[in-house]
């Protein structure tokens, strides 16, 4: 498992057409201790955002004007290929929940959010993802056993 660290600075990107829950999402995270938080409301921008800033973690709504977060998906599929990034669908309707994680969501959480449930599952999510800092083991005092005394 990940060092709470690595997790906390997890790049982190929100995208909902609805203004308000960008912001309660970024004041959830933050309030979490995660530093690394961006967001957009325009579903057009994530796919260039996320060929800029690698994101370890997408946090996607399904229904926005002018791109779904299944058009979305589609994208960031074709940008990552086999590394394809972690996508955290948010929707007002669970009856997605199964089309959503069969074109590639990892999981999926209903509207209206309950803030512990959010974080619970960015941190089960990033645990997943985010490779953990491997430290070398410390070398022994002495190699054979029989000079180890007690």
């Amino acid at each position: 498992m990940p060092g709470c660290t690595e997790a906390f600075r997890a790049r982190i990107l929100i995208v909902d057409d609805q203004e308000c829950n960008v912001r309660l999402l970024e004041y959830a995270l933050r309030r979490g201790g995660y530093v690394a938080v961006a967001s957009t409301t325009d579903p057009l921008e994530v796919c260039a955002l996320h060929r800029q800033n690698h994101y370890d973690l997408i946090m996607l709504d399904l229904q926005m004007p002018r791109m779904n977060g299944f058009e979305v998906m589609e994208g960031l599929g074709k940008l990552d290929g086999e590394d394809s990034v972690a996508v955290l669908i948010l929707s007002a309707d669970p009856s997605q929940m199964v089309r959503a994680k069969e074109a590639g969501a990892r999981d999926f959480l209903s509207k209206p959010f309950v803030l512990a449930e959010v974080l619970l599952r960015v941190r089960l999510m990033l645990e997943k993802t985010v490779p953990e800092d491997i430290e070398e083991p410390a070398p022994l005092l002495a190699t054979d056993p029989h000079k180890l005394r007690v």
